[in-house]
């Protein structure tokens, strides 16, 4: 099994009073889709699932496939209790996930064995394809290689969303694990570099503000104008310096709505929108040259 191309870590759509939005859902996944990207990450970091409900995960999912017009809907099932984990993966395929995800658990240090545990536990409860998510700027520790070769080769998982900047690591795990598993990168600044490494494609944040960007950046990558890849890399490096004045996600979801494409505000307790951050927001996308004809 290959996933492979341009995935955005979808944002969560609220409406006005903080609930979530099916239309507005509907109308990301549709301009995102209109942008050509290959399928969206569902549920994820960027998605706030550790601020959803169980059943408010189940139905952005359900809104997402809906919309997805056959492309790749991967469902991110990690929840800080072990039960949800599994009402997430025992009721995703009912819900139109074609793949699914998970990121370990959070708070506690737990062990190779422990994990593994808990990504078997997964994969009992849903025949879909797993990738495992490794991001340990968040979760404290990265998925050690001879975890991730021991799940594979007992077929628990068949892939990695991988966010983290050390391309090393990234490149031993392609020359271990083989070209049959999936890799995405996680980190949109590294696209290219992680790609010459061996990544398939990435999941990335601001895929959602600028689809069309991360889209024309994979297609030369796989043409191989490496000329055009880092010209395109370099606008994207741009646009995250640009967007890194604040927390990351009221800003991104700031930024959506300078677009004409508001997606509500970040759940509480993270910044609330403030009409301040949208003007230095706009201000600073459009100092960026060659970014524009890229935006959603």
């Amino acid at each position: 099994m290959t996933i492979d191309g341009i995935l955005p870590a979808l944002l969560t759509a609220y409406a006005q009073d903080g609930r979530i939005s099916p239309q507005r859902t509907r109308t990301l996944v549709s301009r995102l889709g209109d942008a050509g990207v290959d399928g969206y990450f569902v549920s994820g970091t960027s998605g706030e699932y550790y601020l959803l409900s169980t059943e408010e995960r189940l139905r952005v999912l359900e809104t997402v496939a809906e919309e997805a017009s056959g492309r790749e809907v991967i469902f991110q099932v990690a929840a800080a209790d072990q039960r949800a984990v599994r009402e997430l993966s025992l009721r995703a395929v009912d819900h139109g996930a074609t793949a699914l995800s998970a990121s370990i658990p959070l708070y506690y240090g737990y062990d190779d064995e422990s994990l593994a545990r808990y990504f078997r536990d997964v994969r009992e409860h849903s025949d879909l394809p797993l990738l495992a998510y490794t991001i340990p700027g968040f979760t404290g520790r990265p998925l050690s290689a001879d975890l991730l070769a021991g799940l594979a080769a007992e077929g628990v998982i068949q892939g990695l969303k991988y966010t983290s900047s050390d391309l090393a690591i990234l490149a031993r795990l392609r020359a271990r694990l083989g070209e049959d598993f999936t890799i995405l990168l996680g980190s949109d600044d590294l696209l290219l570099a992680a790609m010459a490494q061996g990544a398939d494609g990435g999941i990335g944040a601001t895929f959602n503000l600028a689809p069309a960007l991360y889209v024309a950046l994979y297609r030369a990558v796989r043409a191989g104008d490496l000329a055009e890849a880092r010209r395109l890399q370099q606008i994207a490096v741009r646009l995250l310096d640009a967007l890194a004045d604040g927390e990351v996600y009221p800003v991104l979801k700031s930024a959506m709505r300078v677009r004409g494409l508001d997606v509500g505000q970040a759940r509480f307790p993270m910044a609330q929108h403030d009409p301040a951050t949208d003007a230095r927001v706009a201000e600073a996308l459009g100092r960026i040259d060659g970014l524009a004809d890229f935006l959603i």
